[in-house]
């Protein structure tokens, strides 16, 4: 019994997060990936997977990643927590390969009063942005979904809360959800659709085997959930062609093999009933050898790269886990 109390101290106290310091790396390499990663059915090429240290920034954890967004003009990539937390990070990449991510500032978000975000408010789960590639410095805006209250507000980078976004009244409403849990997770912005979102879990009014994406404007486009156990939508992106980047998670528990899964669904390749064509991209599992995590966040970086981070739902066992990935033509 002793030896098991001291093993778990000794876990905790290496998991505690730590004070950054300006001059520390707050990553390092952590390779996810098993031999058999560039098999013919993988549509993307890996440039790199690090995990972030457990530590603290202005006197705030850096901990449950859950969204992220890239801002091209300021070279910052944003990340939000499930605790209303918003964070600027750089980051380090060179000849198209994830080197280190330092965690530059971190502040709460603040509320239309503001006042820093609290209890069921403070859940913020997926994060876009506005503004990040025109050239201009200081006028990017952050679009972020919120889960345990359902919203999708504008937000400055600052964390300062600038406007509520409308949307379909189904997505407002704990009761329209599968799950008072499994809300808005993820949130994009469409050149041509504007603000696009989707509910983790079909809402309770539609087919468990029909996922749908959903427009501020109250358009819709349905396609094909995943067929894995508990399969949810973590996050939206946006690809070159416009095609809509969807990330699936099928997580049960942290000793069941995880499923990642990043698929295509074509908006402009619909049925009259507005059924959309979805493609599989690729199909990660810890069955394979994948050493996966619960990744939440998916954010376009440049021409065909993205990033991927996990939130490790501050626990001692899990890492916060980033990737950086080219979606092959």
């Amino acid at each position: 019994m002793l030896c098991i109390t001291t093993l778990f101290t000794l876990l905790l106290i290496a998991c505690t997060p730590i004070q950054a310091k300006n001059n520390q790396s707050h990553s390092y390499h952590y390779p996810i990936s098993p031999d058999r990663a560039n098999d013919k059915y993988m549509n993307i090429q890996l440039q790199g997977s690090i995990a972030l240290k457990p530590i603290f920034k202005n006197s705030l954890p850096v901990h449950e990643l859950s969204g992220i967004a890239w801002d091209e003009d300021e070279q910052l990539l944003y990340a939000i927590s499930d605790e209303g937390l918003l964070y600027h990070l750089s980051v380090n990449s060179e000849k198209n390969k994830l080197n280190s991510v330092k965690v530059i500032s971190a502040m709460r978000l603040m509320s239309y009063k503001g006042s820093a975000l609290r209890g069921k408010y403070s859940d913020s789960e997926g994060l876009s942005i506005l503004n990040a590639n025109n050239g201009k410095k200081g006028d990017s805006e952050l679009i972020i979904s919120f889960e345990n209250k359902p919203r999708i507000a504008k937000y400055s980078t600052q964390g300062k809360f600038l406007s509520s976004i409308k949307m379909p009244k189904k997505l407002t409403k704990k009761k329209y959800f599968r799950h008072k849990n499994k809300a808005l997770e993820s949130v994009t912005v469409h050149p041509k659709y504007g603000i696009l979102t989707a509910a983790e879990y079909p809402l309770k009014s539609h087919k468990k085997s029909q996922q749908t994406l959903y427009s501020s404007s109250g358009k819709e486009w349905h396609f094909p959930t995943e067929k894995d156990k508990n399969s949810a939508i973590t996050s939206l992106d946006i690809l070159k062609n416009g095609d809509v980047l969807v990330l699936e998670r099928a997580y049960v528990n942290l000793f069941t093999p995880i499923v990642i899964t990043l698929s295509r669904v074509s908006l402009n390749k619909c049925d009259k009933s507005r059924s959309c064509k979805k493609e599989t991209i690729a199909r990660l599992t810890g069955a394979d050898g994948w050493l996966l995590d619960n990744f939440e966040g998916l954010a376009h970086y440049r021409d065909n790269q993205y990033f991927l981070v996990s939130d490790n739902n501050k626990n001692p066992l899990q890492k916060t886990l980033m990737i950086l990935f080219e979606v092959k033509p």
